[in-house]
């Protein structure tokens, strides 16, 4: 004789294989038709918000940006520290007569201090600010070579040495105790203000 279970159980059993099937059936049909596609939508929406929001609060910042940068370009008109030309091309003769007075100076100094060479390089850059470099190549002595590298760098103008490179001369200085030293310099000048910016 096969052994039934009651009927309380066989109901409980029927409820249990019924709630089974309608979870089932909703998420095979109602989630993965209607609701995951709400869900997914309302995640781009709050993203959405989200960015509007963060967009919203950098252009409220917009007028006061723009009233420092105006005074920021004020404020360099006629900065010493800048060279005078807005010509790149006369601005690296600026930059040449500047090196070339600093090193009069000490031409005499010591063991003395010679200029061998000397060579714009091109530097191409954006910004309020654009630089020229020159490369010069000098055969020095050690104290009119430290007295110059001071007067480079506290200078009127501000001037920046980007590399040094010193070695032991050879040839025919190689006798005096000179230093053959190979610097680049730099400088700033202003960018001219571009047309229909607020100046």
């Amino acid at each position: 004789m096969r052994l039934r279970p009651p009927p309380a159980s066989q109901r409980a059993l029927a409820l249990a294989l019924a709630a089974l099937s309608l979870v089932g059936g909703y998420f095979l049909t109602l989630h993965v038709w209607f609701s995951q596609p709400l869900l997914a939508i309302a995640d781009e929406m709050a993203l959405l918000r989200h960015n509007q929001q963060r967009y919203v609060a950098l252009s409220s910042q917009r007028p006061a940006l723009e009233n420092a940068l105006a005074r920021i370009r004020r404020s360099s008109v006629g900065n010493e520290n800048l060279l005078a030309d807005s010509d790149m091309g006369a601005a690296t003769a600026q930059l040449m007569q500047l090196i070339a007075a600093d090193l009069q100076v000490f031409a005499t100094l010591g063991g003395g201090c010679t200029l061998a060479n000397r060579i714009p390089v091109p530097v191409t850059q954006q910004g309020p600010y654009r630089q020229v470099s020159v490369r010069i190549n000098l055969e020095c002595a050690i104290e009119p070579l430290a007295g110059l590298l001071h007067r480079l760098e506290n200078g009127k103008v501000s001037l920046f040495i980007e590399s040094l490179r010193i070695e032991k001369s050879r040839g025919q200085l190689a006798s005096a105790n000179r230093l053959a030293v190979q610097l680049l310099i730099s400088a700033y000048l202003q960018n001219p203000t571009p047309k229909g910016a607020t100046p």
